[in-house]
């Protein structure tokens, strides 16, 4: 068998005849926005369609340029690229992006890196992503939205590094912004696709845009999509059956107005909603018994459940020398889960710990005002300011016990006198976040191919919370609140070598709001944490050659990275919370390539390297030696409460000195080609392969041995899409996954006291038919 070590060296050796050919960025070439001049309309180009040489228009920092001259690390992937590898929500995108990894803490809180930096904190509700994650501009605040499906894309942009100056969330590692398409009042249209495949998937998806008046249309999409789980949970009592995991049950909607009754004057205002009702993620203990990736033999039945509401006004007004615009947005997440927690079956082990329910809310308010330069003068200009209000409430009930039928009672209000004997943890959290900004930022040409960027945010933000463990019975609801400021902004210098080659320089500080821990009597952990900081230094490249036949992009970066956050474990249990590691490198280089060999052949990849540690001395605690030292104290009678256990477990002490970062990836990317084919009278035929590779990482701080270590895969994908010539058909068949891989996306050790380690796997071979009917 061929070492991963191997297979990594084989995909960079690979990588390098493309990017010798010095190619395009490589997805953004294939998939967002045309402009042949600056005065020519727009058009959608496709993966197949783009031609060598055409401008991609991006919206970047919310400002539109071409992808070439954004001085800074951007792909855009567009709808078609998206489809023709079966991605339809986040974690579907690892190997698309440089630097990006996607993963799962538990079964429903996204994490989402870019390059080593992004949510470490992901159990506790206070804390923020890194990486945040955009809508048209509008942030979806609650890290459980992160799981909705992808719908009525125009292309999705992901801006690498810290951006702290533009966005209305300020980001330690970058941005992900989904873009949508608008409603059009040039033409009635529309379309209606089906998909079938294994696993009994079925995805039907309707898309109807109508001009209602000469300035206002409506447009509307809906999809359903269902597949039977592809994991089977095996370890339940015959009273709950046996049913599937990683299955799906969803609906997603969306409606959009756009009214523009002047050249000056627009209004969109969208609403979309998301719904799952799933038996939820199959997460497989690495203990667990049976060897097949895809059975796993927990005993308890998972539940998942998501409704997702996000609606937007965009307002722009154009004054002439720049553009005035308003975006308003209320959003509502709620999120219901049912958890086996030990992920094992009790009946072998004569123990269970189960979650009756975890749940989650999360309703959000906030307002951007921004002014935007027009005209084609040495300035270009954005100052703005940004309000966000968020409401945030966690409540989770835990049982554990030995007796083979449990019972899962509660009477409130709770009492010692009818305490449920096996109930093991409660939580009631409330939080709400208060978040205030003001940003500018400003390019200034300064000659004819030497330009500059200075940007500055100024951020407030303010938490207060409530902790409530086990109803109160043990002691009070603890208060607490946070208040803190913080300035961030860039410096950024690009120089154009030729009319088609540029290079850039940059330095940009991120900020990531510290927080309240979900904890109430801990002994060590801090009840408050601190704010992240990044600084980033990054140089970098675009380049065409050759007609613009090949192009190459490419950055190197290093950053340095203070007070990371991340799951803290207390020597009592379930009473930790956030805390911070003081310091943290990391560093990279990554490159992105598109080759237009032929007029009907085209190669594109992308590679990443990454390479970072944990600075100085950092005394924590491993929750892997706590949970042992627990085990212990109670195989000599000691309860998990008690001072002999505790005093234990605090001994149970790791330094974090020369670790790596978790969610760093030596080496990832892939590489793909397409291929145009006319197929006489019966049309055109496009083909695409692609193999993505990721290599392993720490999951977490700790590096604690194989537990931390989540291994490298290797997934091939292809896609056929047959359009008969004068046709509004297009037929398709996709295979992911085509050797049918059981790669470990994800690697979840659940801190606070129970401790156990299971892996989510990559989703099986699919394979999928289409059909497609636009009008």
């Amino acid at each position: 068998m061929v070492s991963m070590r191997h297979k990594a060296r084989f995909l960079a050796g690979a990588m390098i005849p493309v990017f010798l050919g010095l190619s395009q960025t490589a997805h953004a070439a294939e998939a967002a926005e045309s402009l042949a001049t600056a005065d020519a309309a727009t058009v959608d180009v496709g993966a197949a369609e783009a031609d060598a040489g055409e401008e991609i228009i991006v919206t970047g920092e919310k400002q539109e340029t071409t992808l070439q001259r954004a001085p800074l690390a951007i792909t855009a992937i567009g709808a078609d690229r998206l489809a023709q590898s079966n991605v339809t929500q986040l974690i579907d995108m690892n190997g698309f992006v440089p630097g990006l990894t996607v993963a799962n803490s538990g079964s429903f809180v996204r994490v989402v890196s870019i390059r080593g930096v992004g949510y470490e904190a992901s159990d506790n509700l206070s804390a923020q992503p890194g990486t945040s994650f955009h809508i048209d501009g509008v942030y979806v605040v609650s890290p459980y939205a992160l799981q909705q499906d992808f719908l009525d894309l125009k292309r999705v942009e992901v801006l690498r590094g810290p951006q702290g100056t533009v966005f209305g969330q300020s980001a330690t590692g970058g941005i992900i912004n989904a873009i949508t398409e608008k409603p059009d009042m040039a033409k009635f249209s529309g379309s209606v696709q089906l998909e079938l495949g294994n696993y009994d998937l079925v995805r039907g998806t309707a898309t109807l845009n109508v001009p209602l008046t000469d300035t206002l249309a409506i447009r509307g999409t809906v999809q359903r999509y269902y597949h039977k789980g592809f994991a089977v949970q095996t370890g339940l009592a015959p009273s709950y059956g046996r049913y599937g995991l990683d299955d799906a049950d969803r609906l997603s909607t969306k409606l959009s107005l756009l009214w523009e009754p002047s050249d000056s004057f627009s209004a969109q205002l969208t609403a979309q909603y998301f719904t799952a009702d799933e038996n939820g993620a199959a997460q497989k203990h690495v203990a667990d018994p049976d060897p097949d990736p895809r059975r796993i033999s927990q005993d308890y039945p998972n539940k998942y459940q998501l409704d997702f509401f996000l609606a937007y006004a965009d307002l722009r007004y154009d004054l002439g020398f720049g553009t005035l615009k308003s975006l308003t947005s209320y959003q509502r997440t709620r999120n219901h889960n049912q958890i086996d927690v030990d992920r094992l079956n009790y009946a072998s082990l004569g123990a269970y710990d189960v979650q009756p329910y975890w749940d989650n809310g999360v309703d959000a308010f906030s307002q951007e005002f921004n002014l935007t330069s027009n005209g084609n003068g040495p300035l270009s200009y954005i100052i703005g300011t940004y309000f966000l209000y968020q409401n945030l409430k966690q409540d989770i009930l835990e049982y554990k016990g030995t007796d083979v039928s449990p019972t899962f009672n509660l009477i409130l209000p709770l009492t010692f006198a009818n305490y449920p004997y096996n109930l093991d943890y409660a939580l009631n959290s409330r939080q709400k976040r208060y978040s205030y900004a003001a940003f500018a930022q400003g390019k200034y040409q300064f000659a004819d191919r030497l330009s500059a960027t200075i940007g500055l945010r100024f951020n407030h933000d303010k938490f207060k919370s409530s902790n409530s463990t086990l109803f109160d019975i043990f002691g009070p609801t603890v208060f607490a609140e946070t208040s803190e400021s913080a300035l961030t902004g860039k410096a950024e210098l690009d120089f154009e070598l030729s009319d088609r080659n540029m290079v850039y320089v940059s330095v940009s500080r991120g900020y990531k709001p510290g927080g309240v821990s979900n904890n109430s009597t801990p002994l060590l952990v801090p009840l408050t944490y601190k704010s992240e900081h990044v600084w980033s230094y990054e140089l970098g490249a675009k380049n065409r050659f050759a007609d613009g036949r090949v192009t190459l992009n490419a950055a190197a970066f290093f950053y340095d990275y203070k007070n990371l956050q991340y799951q803290m474990e207390d020597p009592v249990p379930y009473q930790g919370g956030v805390s911070n590691v003081p310091k943290t490198r990391i560093w990279g280089a990554e490159a992105e390539a598109v080759v237009q060999v032929t007029d009907n052949l085209k190669l594109d990849g992308n590679v990443t390297y990454l390479g970072g540690k944990l600075v100085g001395d950092y005394i924590t605690l491993d929750p892997s030696r706590a949970h042992a030292a627990t085990v212990a104290a109670a195989a000599l009678g000691y309860g998990p409460f008690d001072a002999y256990t505790i005093n234990l477990r605090a001994q149970q002490t790791r330094n974090t000195n020369g670790n790596l970062p978790p969610k760093l990836p030596k080496w990832q990317g892939s590489i793909g080609a397409t291929h145009t084919l006319e197929l006489g009278s019966l049309g055109t035929l496009r083909s695409r392969a692609e193999l993505i590779y990721r290599g392993k990482f720490q999951y977490r701080i700790f590096n604690d041995g194989a537990r931390d270590v989540v291994p490298s895969y290797t997934q091939v994908n292809a896609n056929f899409a047959l359009t008969p010539h004068d046709s509004k058909l297009t037929i398709g068949l996709t295979l992911t996954n085509l050797f049918d891989n059981a790669g470990v996306a994800s690697r979840y050790s659940n801190p606070f006291g129970s401790f156990t380690t299971s892996d989510m796997y990559i989703p099986p071979r699919q394979v999928i038919a289409s059909v497609k009917y636009d009008f």
